[in-house]
């Protein structure tokens, strides 16, 4: 499958959206970033535009062509699903349970 059009609304201070920042850049993938202020007049992501793309209103968001993704680590399993070479997982379940642990360690109990 071919990358498509690949759009990334993003905050640049958002750990979330630098997740799926990494695994763009680690898969070596073409993409646009649409940055989403998160404290300019308010915060954009609180706009009407942004809210169709995502009621949460939240960063980030990952537009594949028509597709809506949300929420980072679901981004970035989608990525490595999508476009299996390079992998972002290791290659034993064993192994890939550790970094999903730790993922959601960081995501679920460090981040907020």
């Amino acid at each position: 499958m071919t990358s498509g059009s690949i759009r990334l609304y993003s905050y640049w201070r958002s750990s979330a959206a630098y997740r799926v920042r990494i695994a763009l850049n680690l898969k070596g993938m073409p993409y646009e970033t649409m940055p989403v202020h998160l404290l300019k007049d308010g915060g954009e992501q609180h706009s009407a535009q942004f809210s169709d793309l995502n009621p949460q209103e939240l960063v980030p968001v990952l537009l594949h062509g028509s597709r809506i993704l949300r929420q980072s680590m679901a981004i970035i399993e989608y990525l490595d699903e999508t476009w299996p070479t390079p992998p972002l997982m290791p290659a034993t379940a064993r192994d890939r349970q550790r970094v999903r642990a730790i993922a959601q360690m960081i995501a679920c109990d460090v981040h907020p």
